[in-house]
């Protein structure tokens, strides 16, 4: 089954009513959906100037790539492992981009070094682990990836305003690889499309929610 972008947004808006109704502030939750809409926004018009990539499903994947962002700490389990298990009997990729868009080139460290990301929880990391594995990355898998690495709750970001953003809030220093395989990831795209791809976003209008 493929959903569809109706459906993905309904998926969205029934997620925006459980946090209301366990309580949680949604004075916050603009930031959330700015979010996920401008990495769908991007997912779907970069793919639109890409053979072999469906721009709606594009669109999909990257709106529900954080689907279970918001519960995470309630739950204390990795998003991208609750997104799959939400999303794997539904849309298989949509439940794919969840669990694989914050390793980009599909590329996962070593449990030493990304155990507070899995809360400890090696099954978790060892499931991703092999899944990564055992699946061959796709242009979709990257293009998720790059949208995610694009987007926060102003909207379009650069890759430096991105990595700015992540400091600010978790007080990281980011190491040059970071920068690295996002930087590859961006020149992939461009070579894609024969573009700088930044140039379809920056001073353009927001854009709108799409149905």
């Amino acid at each position: 089954m493929t959903l569809t972008i109706q459906q993905a947004h309904h998926i969205i808006e029934e997620i925006k009513q459980r946090d209301a109704s366990i309580g949680r502030d949604m004075s916050r939750w603009w930031m959330y959906e700015t979010h996920i809409q401008t990495a769908a926004n991007i997912a779907k018009t970069i793919a639109s100037h890409i053979q072999g990539i469906d721009p709606d499903q594009a669109y999909v994947c990257a709106l529900l790539h954080d689907v279970c962002r918001t519960n995470e700490r309630l739950q204390s389990r990795f998003h991208g492992i609750s997104g799959y298990e939400k999303l794997i009997n539904i849309d298989e990729h949509a439940a794919r981009a969840a669990l694989l868009h914050m390793f980009v080139y599909n590329e996962i460290p070593p449990f030493e070094e990304c155990a507070s990301m899995f809360f400890n929880k090696q099954e978790d990391y060892d499931f991703t682990f092999d899944y990564i594995k055992n699946t061959k990355v796709t242009d979709e898998d990257l293009l998720i990836q790059l949208a995610d690495n694009l987007s926060n709750k102003d909207g379009f970001v650069t890759i430096e305003a991105r990595a700015q953003d992540l400091a600010n809030r978790r007080g990281l220093v980011l190491a040059p690889q970071w920068f690295e395989k996002r930087y590859a990831l961006k020149n992939y795209f461009d070579k894609k499309v024969n573009s700088n791809i930044y140039e379809y976003f920056i001073n353009k209008p927001k854009q709108q929610r799409q149905y």
